[in-house]
């Protein structure tokens, strides 16, 4: 992670020092490497007489609020989920009741946006995509029903809907699932039958509303009648599906797996823009892509020219080209198209 040395009055608990704050007369150390700074050691090094602290950038739980209690519970949730999809491989059951147990937990342990939004830039590794998909999309999925002022019920069903929507994935052979490579197109389409496989798991529930069922059934539907399972259009499709369709493909491009480095969100938030505009519902994708842009505000990225700055606001005629300031200079990629965003520090 890479470091930045700040004066020591704009540091702020929660910080992780980089390099060990030490007396260079006698060697004594005041904090030491990977130490997180507290309001009384900033005080201390204050009366010491220090002037700037290096630290390592993009702390998640300085700008994304991520603490241990958040950390253990997202822990938790996707500790339970890989249990019940596990069993969906070797029962052909869905315990229904344990999801809706789940999807309690995280509406407790979730209730701030930077929170969910901190845990899905955190936990994106290959090892454990398939439950933390699983989480990430059900939080993705609540968040924008929030922001697309939705009420409480259809939130409500986002959000097991987004739990449940690949538990169909738990039928196709995980060498499939779990292929390096590309994909044959026979490969491609069993890959693609996960959905009918999800909706056929839950069809028999009574518990669950008949609109959450076709949403997950739906949700790989495209609104120009391009996606599947039965290439309908966009009047065909129910909003659960809309909605799902934009968090499950924000969070699988976000994601690092084998075939696929994970992109910053920047990156994401162009291909989203530039490259599935027309395919998703245009108003709740822009509606999320503005929303969720300005979380990462006081975040730390890398550029394409080798410097590290800061992202001070977000443009809403593009919000993947923000304002970034480095030192005491702001550059605006909206207007510099020379220098683009690498990834997030």
């Amino acid at each position: 992670m890479p470091k930045l040395t700040i004066p020591l009055n704009e540091c702020m608990p929660g910080m992780l020092v980089a390099e060990a704050v030490r007396n260079l007369d006698n060697g004594l150390v005041y904090v030491g490497e990977n130490q997180e700074l507290t309001a009384e050691t900033i005080e201390t090094l204050k009366e010491l007489s220090f002037n700037e602290v290096t630290i390592f950038v993009n702390t998640w739980d300085d700008v994304w609020k991520i603490t241990k209690e958040t950390r253990e519970s997202y822990k938790k949730c996707t500790d339970t989920v890989q249990v019940l999809l596990n069993q969906v491989t070797t029962d052909n059951v869905v315990d229904y009741e344990a999801f809706k147990n789940v999807k309690l937990q995280m509406q407790e342990a979730f209730n701030d946006n930077y929170k969910i939004i901190g845990c899905i830039n955190l936990f994106k590794y290959a090892d454990s995509y398939t439950y933390t998909h699983s989480i990430n999309v059900a939080l993705l999925s609540m968040l924008i029903g929030k922001w697309m002022k939705y009420g409480e019920q259809m939130i409500e069903s986002l959000l097991i809907a987004g739990l449940l929507h690949d538990i169909g994935k738990m039928k196709i052979d995980p060498k499939i699932l779990n292929k390096p490579d590309k994909l044959t197109e026979s490969e491609f389409e069993e890959i693609k039958q996960h959905s009918r496989y999800s909706y056929e798991l839950l069809q028999d529930n009574k518990s669950i509303s008949l609109d959450i069922k076709i949403g997950i059934l739906m949700h790989h539907e495209k609104m120009d009648g391009s996606g599947y399972p039965y290439g309908v259009y966009s009047e065909n499709i129910n909003d659960i599906a809309k909605v799902l369709a934009v968090a499950d493909v924000y969070d699988a491009m976000l994601s690092e797996r084998p075939y696929q480095k994970k992109h910053s969100p920047f990156d994401v938030m162009q291909l989203m823009q530039e490259g599935v505009f027309g395919k998703l519902d245009t108003k709740i994708l822009l509606t999320f892509l503005t929303n969720i842009a300005t979380y990462y505000i006081g975040t730390y990225v890398q550029l394409s020219n080798g410097q590290i700055g800061e992202v001070v606001a977000i443009n809403p005629a593009c919000v993947y080209r923000p304002i970034i300031k480095v030192q005491d200079k702001y550059i605006d990629l909206y207007t510099d198209h020379s220098i683009h965003i690498i990834e997030l520090t």
